[in-house]
Order: structure tokens, then sequence, then C-alpha cells
């Protein structure tokens, strides 16, 4: 469901363990895969500025980069959400308040406010705005809110915060909304959406007033996404904070995923993926496919860990070997795979 956050110093800090202070590291061997196992690098990049599409049947790999957008609108003609780029800040969130508030809200009422972000299940009702769409007529309305969101705090003057209010929706069609910066008494942008059918979504940047192409491929020319998103991650006290982590998502359109754990890669094969139960969660593959050694200062792969992916085209066992490239620099993600006959 929904998830709850605030706005603590401590996320950040945690989120600066894992990247600012890592020393230079040695070089490490090349890690082996087995006979007849494809394999591939995906180069994020030591800070993490790409995102790549893949997919499996093609081979075909597409890049772009990272922080392209703020709010991405969903192209299903059944069932409307909004979802947040979550992964841009800790800090990134959104808050709701009374529909009479639109151009009422100031910095003090955002001090008490209680923030959300987007679980990246990818469940509709896990979004980062407490959904209320009500078919009216064939045309979905939202209820009578106005939402604040907070695009991060590496935005230090008054365009951090966007106070927005949806004008209406149909699904497969359009959405609508208008919105400008919290203090902003008047003069507010009005935009409409098309939706794309070719695509999951279409996306928004507040801070360009502009619609973006963040999806290089149709959504039925891709399985799997290399990006940066926010998960709710405990602490070593088992208190859940935000933080910003790289992972993969699937493509739930066309995607199941099933996770296997204590298992020796060579032994799984098509009769252990016809009997496995699969999910479409979107982050099923996720982040913790991988684990960070502090003593070692690196990350490590989990180690017998291996998803099956069910796609339109076929079965395939997947591993994660290394998150370096040979150069031994991190966020180059390695992934081994075979398509099962």
């Amino acid at each position: 469901m929904i998830r709850n956050r605030n706005i603590v110093f401590v996320t950040l800090l945690a989120v600066g363990i894992f990247t600012a202070c890592e020393k230079p590291e040695p070089l490490y061997p090349q890690p082996k895969t087995s006979v007849g196992v494809q394999s591939q690098i995906f180069a994020m990049g030591e800070t993490y500025a790409n995102q790549l599409w893949f997919d499996f049947a093609t081979q075909k790999t597409e890049t772009n980069a990272f922080g392209l957008w703020h709010m991405a609108f969903s192209c299903d003609p059944n069932q409307p959400r909004v979802s947040i780029n979550g992964g841009i800040s800790a800090s990134f969130g959104v808050a709701k308040f009374a529909g009479n508030s639109f151009g009422k809200i100031t910095t003090d009422s955002l001090k008490k406010a209680t923030w959300y972000f987007d679980n990246p299940n990818g469940n509709p009702d896990s979004s980062a705005f407490p959904l209320s769409f009500v078919n009216t007529a064939g045309q979905w309305d939202i209820g009578n809110y106005t939402y604040v969101i907070d695009l991060g705090d590496k935005i230090k003057d008054s365009t951090r915060y966007v106070q927005l209010k949806f004008g209406g929706c149909k699904p497969g069609q359009w959405y609508e909304f208008e919105y400008g910066n919290v203090n902003q008494k008047n003069g507010y942008r009005k935009q409409t959406m098309t939706i794309n059918p070719a695509k999951n979504f279409v996306y928004y940047h507040f801070l360009d007033h502009r619609t973006v192409d963040n999806e290089p491929l149709n959504k039925d020319q891709w399985d799997i996404l290399f990006t940066t998103y926010k998960e709710s991650v405990p602490d070593a006290n088992g208190v859940h904070y935000p933080y910003v982590i790289r992972g993969v998502l699937i493509n739930t359109h066309k995607v199941e995923v099933a996770e296997l754990n204590k298992i020796d890669f060579n032994s799984v094969d098509k009769t252990y993926a016809l009997s496995a139960r699969y999910s479409r969660k979107q982050d099923e593959i996720g982040y913790d496919w991988k684990q960070y050694d502090q003593a070692a200062e690196r990350y490590t792969m989990v180690p017998n860990r291996v998803y099956l992916l069910k796609t339109p085209d076929a079965y395939i066992k997947v591993k994660f070997v290394d998150f370096y490239d040979d150069q031994g620099r991190k966020g180059y993600p390695k992934m081994a795979w075979e398509i099962l006959q």
C-alpha cells in the first residue's frame, strides 16, 4: 500500500555512505559464467547517470539519461495511475491537502504535512497519489484535493515545491491538471497529457514545463529496465527509511518473474520454470541481488539467487555476476542469462 515518509537527514547520510565516500578499488578478475550462458554489462555509470532498457528476444539495449521527468501518467486504458520519479532524491515526495487549498498553501504549511512516495511494486493503489478516480459518464474524475510535490532538496529556490490539482482524466486518452509553485497566487499553468498507446507512460517535467519522451522503446519492445528509484529499506534497527537505490524493474505489460534462492544456476531447467510461481510486481527483481560488504567496501552478489522470467517469447533464467566493470568501477552491473529450451 501507500508508503509514508518523513524528510530526514539520516536518509541522505545513509545514501551518501554508499555513493560519495567510496574509495578507489583494485581491479578484480572477471567472473566466469557457465558454458552457453550469454552475459552483458549494463553501463549505468559510476554516478548512475544512465538507465537502460533491455529485450531478451532481440538482444537490444537502449539507453536514456536518468532524471528527465518528474511525474508519469499511465497509458493503461483500464486503470488511471500517476507516478513520481522518487529516485531523483530521498526527499522527493507528495503531500495531499483539501481541495480548497489550491493557491493557499505556504512553505510553513508543508512542515506538518505527511509525505508519500511510490511503492516500486507498481500497483495502482501504491502510488504516491492516494488515487480516488471515479468513472462518471465515461470520464474519470479524481477527488477534490490539492497535491504538493517536493521535487527534492537539491533545488534551493521556490521552484522546489509544486502545487497541483487534477482537472479530470479519460483513461487511454488524456489527463488534465493545473499547477504552480507554492506561494504562487495566480498565473497557474494548465496542462493536458495525451496518452500514447504504444508506451507504458507519458512523462512531464515541471521545471521545463514540458512533456518528455522518456521511454526509448515501445512497451512491446523491452523486458527489463536498469534504473534508479526509491524504496523503503530497514536500517540495522529495523526502522524503515526511503533510500535512493539502483536496481532492475520489469515491464509488467509483458514480463513475469519468479525469484529462486539457494539454488544452483546450472540446475534450473525448463521443467523447473514451468512449475515456478511468477509475479508481476514491478520490483520483483529489484535491487537486492547485490549486497554491500562494509569490510571490503564493495558490492557483492547474493550467492545462489536466480530469477526466472516468463515473457511472450520464452522462459529465461537470469543471475547477476558483478556490479563492477573490468576497471573496477561501480555502476556496471553484469547480468548472465540463458533461454531455456
